[in-house]
């Protein structure tokens, strides 16, 4: 399996084979992106050669083929969860799902949009599932041919990074057994929040710094003083879950992202959280010989 994350910043792919049933990683790497890979830089003309070249550079040094996964920041699309009935049939639940895309689109834009759902069965909301909905335009599932056309590489799969993070945290921590756990993913310029009841998708936070009060130039540059926002934001966001005051309400809280280290674990202690983790996949995951060498930036 291949896969590639294009995150704001770097481009990473990660080769995995499976050898006994267990996952091994065979190669990884990451390059910086020459400017940030958001949705306005990636559907300006000027700008694509350039992230493109960043794929056709790392496909060429490392000969990599095969059908391809990859991964987007979840602002490339819109995320939605609502409650359905339990007894609601399919075909109604499509016409729900319009309806609520179109309190957050413009009904013109509507055709432009594809979108995917997943049912999350009951169990947190009396008689009720919640739907888990998905809607990015057209051109983006385009744009992502477009980066590989070059390579030759088929695009097999497409996903959102707080998907492909909960699936991978799942598989190597394990979150169905605990009630409530929170996914920390900590950015230069965003921290989200991903919050996960048995396993499943619950909520997500967006903690823009450059949204917030203290958006002052080089504030959130300390660990200290995002910790202090990712408790904050936890704790505001567990007032809307919960109408009574909970003692340490989180089962686990796993922290990771470009900003995730030690530093920043220690500064969490105060969290509402019962256990911090700092999420480190690759000491979870068998490592082929070559990738032991491998620079991160060869």
């Amino acid at each position: 399996m291949l896969g590639f994350s294009l995150e704001r910043d770097v481009f990473q792919f990660v080769e995995i084979q499976y050898r006994e049933g267990k996952p091994v990683v065979q190669r990884f790497a990451q390059r910086e992106t020459p400017l940030p890979f958001t949705l306005r830089n990636a559907f300006q003309e000027e700008h694509f050669g350039a992230f493109q070249q960043v794929i056709q550079e790392a496909v060429d040094i490392f000969q990599l083929n095969g059908p391809v996964a990859v991964t987007l920041d979840n602002r490339f699309a819109f995320v939605k969860k609502f409650l359905v009935d339990l007894a609601m049939p399919d075909e109604e639940v499509e016409e729900q799902i319009n309806w609520e895309f179109r309190q957050i689109l413009p009904e013109s834009s509507l055709p432009e949009y594809l979108y995917t759902y997943e049912r999350i069965p009951g169990g947190f909301y009396e008689n009720m599932d919640a739907l888990l909905a998905v809607a990015y335009r057209r051109q983006v599932l385009d744009l992502v041919k477009r980066l590989f056309q070059p390579t030759g590489l088929e695009v097999a799969h497409l996903d959102l990074d707080i998907f492909s993070a909960l699936y991978a945290v799942n598989r190597l921590y394990g979150t169905r057994e605990h009630d409530l756990s929170v996914l920390a993913d900590v950015r230069d310029d965003v921290t989200k929040l991903e919050f996960v009841r048995k396993g499943e998708y619950f909520d997500l936070h967006m903690a823009r710094y450059s949204e917030l009060e203290e958006s002052e130039e080089q504030h959130f540059q300390s660990s200290e003083s995002v910790a202090k926002l990712i408790n904050r934001e936890i704790r505001r966001k567990l007032l809307e879950f919960f109408s009574e005051d909970r003692e340490k309400p989180i089962d686990l809280l796993f922290v990771y992202g470009p900003r995730a280290d030690g530093e920043l674990i220690d500064y969490l202690a105060m969290s509402p959280a019962r256990e911090i983790a700092l999420v480190e996949p690759f000491k979870k995951m068998e490592l082929s010989v070559a990738e032991q060498g491998m620079s991160e930036e060869d």
